[in-house]
């Protein structure tokens, strides 16, 4: 009867990843749309915060030019996902998605003018995903970031959508 039992649980463990194996494509590209629409609310966000706030939060650029009154800072992002499904008869199943993203912020006279992507930066059915990574802090806490940069009585250098 123990036989029956490990028998009938083998089985609904094989049924189980066999039916959630197809869905995990789904799964994993709702998580790239979520990173998406991060990487694209912060082209708008983090428009009008200072240079030394956007150093804070993100960090050292990887690269840093200067162009007359211009500052480029450029970060840099890499991922590689690999997936990997053992499925019973059928074989096995790869997935592999990766991508780079090269994030420029230009900056004039201290403040974040744009925010632009570069590199193979799109997930399936995700425009520059792989740019969240590298913004996700500065937007968890643009809301302080702009309060504690802003200059008293100047609006000029903050988006019309900051709260203060």
């Amino acid at each position: 009867m123990k036989s029956g039992s490990l028998g009938c649980a083998r089985q609904w463990a094989l049924f189980r990843r066999s039916c959630l194996a197809p869905l995990m494509p789904l799964l994993l590209s709702a998580c790239a749309v979520k990173d998406s629409h991060l990487a694209e609310l912060a082209q708008s966000r983090l428009v009008g915060i200072s240079e030394v706030a956007l150093e804070s939060c993100i960090g050292a650029p990887d690269e840093h030019a200067s162009v007359g009154n211009t500052d480029v800072l450029t970060y840099y992002a890499s991922s590689t996902n690999n997936i990997n499904w053992t499925v019973p008869i059928v074989g096995g199943l790869a997935v592999n998605n990766g991508g780079y993203c090269h994030a420029t912020f230009q900056v004039v006279g201290g403040r974040v003018v744009r925010a632009l992507y570069s590199g193979e930066k799109d997930a399936p059915l995700a425009p520059d995903a792989f740019c969240a990574p590298i913004v996700r802090t500065c937007l968890a806490n643009i809301d302080s970031i702009q309060r504690a940069t802003a200059v008293p009585g100047d609006t000029a250098g903050l988006p019309a959508n900051a709260n203060r």
